[in-house]
């Protein structure tokens, strides 16, 4: 978040509610008229709308980003756990390449594969948290065409 991001709304705050110290001010030294008062008062609630809801726009932001955050900690967890799977069936495949027998590599590179389908069905289990409509949709999506959707 930029600084003047941060910056902006309390200027409009303090500038409300210098507004109102302006307007109590001169309503003591004299009498306002209708169209002073009014333009005083109308410039204070400008400022003050404007300020709460630059306020409130950064706390709605900061609120989603730390309810979101274990979230994306866990699918950045699960997609680091299928990088090293897959670096894995990388390492079986140069190995049935080197003579290793076929049948225990295919064996290896089964389970490999099983594993990386539970983690994604666990990362996709996360994801329903978030969004259940969006992972429903995938679901029906690919229960169709594959076994392992839960």
């Amino acid at each position: 978040m930029k600084l003047a991001d941060k910056i902006i709304p309390i200027i409009l705050i303090l500038a409300s509610f210098i507004m109102i110290g302006l307007s109590i001010y001169v309503a003591s030294q004299r009498d306002l008229t209708s169209l002073e008062n009014t333009l005083l008062q109308a410039f204070s609630l400008a400022f003050g709308l404007i300020g709460s809801f630059q306020f409130g726009k950064q706390s709605a932001k900061n609120a989603a980003r730390d309810l979101i955050k274990p979230h994306a900690r866990s699918a950045f967890r699960r997609l680091i756990s299928l990088y090293e799977s897959l670096s894995r069936v990388g390492y079986e495949i140069n190995g049935a390449s080197d003579g290793r027998d076929l049948n225990i590599t295919m064996g290896k590179l089964e389970a490999i594969v099983i594993e990386q389908l539970a983690t994604a069905d666990d990362a996709i289990e996360d994801w329903n948290d978030i969004v259940p409509d969006e992972v429903a949709e995938l679901k029906d999506k690919w229960k169709g065409s594959n076994n392992h959707v839960k």
